[in-house]
């Protein structure tokens, strides 16, 4: 009788592979900005978590907390595939978005290839014990009928032996035949037994033959597709560094192109601020003349020159009209370049002078202006403007005064006394 001593279909290695396909399902419907799962085809946890971002890593932690079962070993194909897509996800702590993957979780999982048991081993064979072909002498006290009529022996008459069998004899011949015919089962059946053991043996070795070929086969895909793994990302860094340097060279070349206009822009303003000084003496030779060419007036009325400085009279000469467009404002907190009508190419704000002397101003909002002034911030609105989100000039589209600024027309000058508080949107 043989006995069967079972092998069982899956390994250590088939049981993590069908765990990281089930994780990497998991995860990629656990999080919808995961779709970058979809390209890697990791053989272990260890290879799939080091390709995962830290969302995935985060979700991979209740993945990790369900304990695998250690009995695998006695598994087959369907109740491995039955685990990994049913029963593991009835654990609790796993997220129900990434249990939306059991149904091709299943289907993939039934490609997986379960090495197949192998040929039963030969156990110990008991055979039955053999039967004695005759049976024992009997004592010689005791007589047999066949004995009983024997007849004697004949002696010659001479008195010399003869060569006659005796019934010691005859039961000698009688127990070796019996030996040789108890011998011929004995030895068909140890052959019985060697064919079986033989035939086993070769099973176990084609087994073996084909395990170790299918291994090498798995192991070598396994390494064909890590090396192209590693190669795509080889590739992905390579362009990645590429694309970092396009956008060094790119900042460099822009940043140039803005020291650049920069340099332009001071060299205006230095240009604006002597324009501005020589209409500043121009304005003052011209008062020099009106008060020279006042004075015979001024002898005529003498009411009118006793007026104290100050007087609307007075300031009627040297107001500012009710509203002008000013430049931006230097270090000195002194407005740079007045005018009556507004300038795209150099206003930044407008200011209301309702008394002639003390006014309110904020930034001028045209598109013209707009993007002038948000080019550089600091050069156009720093010395008058309060910024409350100066982060935001990359992506700002307007420009709101929250607060108007405060501002004071004296000696030929106007001079920032409270700055504007502005806001970019």
């Amino acid at each position: 009788m043989v006995i069967a001593i079972p092998c069982f279909a899956v390994t250590d290695r088939e049981m993590e592979a069908a765990r990281t396909m089930a994780a990497k399902h998991y995860l990629r419907y656990a999080n919808n900005g995961s779709d970058y799962l979809d390209k890697l085809n990791p053989a272990s946890m260890s290879e799939l978590s080091g390709s995962l971002k830290a969302k995935e890593k985060e979700n991979l932690k209740s993945f990790n907390s369900v304990a695998v079962p250690k009995d695998y070993a006695g598994w087959d194909k369907a109740r491995l595939v039955e685990y990994w897509s049913v029963t593991f996800f009835k654990s609790p702590g796993l997220k129900e978005d990434g249990k939306k993957c059991l149904g091709i979780l299943a289907k993939n999982l039934n490609k997986l290839t379960v090495a197949a048991p192998s040929a039963p081993k030969a156990a110990e064979q008991k055979t039955p014990e053999p039967t004695p072909a005759a049976e024992t002498a009997p004592a010689p006290d005791q007589t047999t009928p066949a004995a009983a009529s024997t007849p004697a022996p004949e002696v010659p008459a001479d008195g010399s032996a003869a060569n006659v069998d005796t019934p010691e004899d005859l039961a000698a011949v009688a127990d070796a035949d019996a030996g040789i015919e108890d011998e011929q089962p004995r030895r068909s059946s140890n052959t019985g037994w060697y064919v079986a053991i033989l035939v086993v043996l070769v099973g176990v070795v084609i087994w073996l033959v084909m395990y170790a070929s299918k291994s090498m086969k798995e192991s070598g895909s396994a390494i064909a597709d890590k090396k192209e793994s590693e190669r795509e990302i080889r590739d992905t860094k390579r362009a990645a560094k590429e694309e970092i340097n396009g956008m060094r060279e790119q900042y460099a070349n822009s940043l140039a192109s803005k020291n650049d206009e920069i340099k332009q822009l001071k060299a205006k303003c230095e240009s604006l601020e002597a324009e501005l000084e020589e209409s500043r003496r121009e304005l003052a030779r011209l008062r020099t003349r009106a008060a020279a060419a006042s004075q015979p007036q001024a002898q005529k009325a003498p009411a009118q020159q006793a007026r104290p400085a100050g007087e609307p009279a007075e300031r009627k000469a040297t107001a500012l009209p009710p509203v002008v467009y000013l430049g931006y404002v230097n270090q000195r907190g002194l407005f740079v370049k007045a005018s009556r009508s507004l300038n795209n190419e150099s206003t930044v704000y407008r200011m209301d002078i309702p008394d002639g002397h003390h006014g309110t101003f904020k930034v001028a909002n045209t598109p013209e202006i707009l993007d002038r002034v948000l080019a550089d911030t600091g050069l156009w609105l720093e010395e008058g403007c309060v910024i409350e989100n100066p982060q935001d000039a990359d992506i700002a589209t307007e420009i709101v005064t929250v607060e108007p600024g405060e501002a004071l027309f004296a000696d030929n000058t106007c001079r920032v006394t409270r700055k504007a508080r502005i806001k970019f949107i």
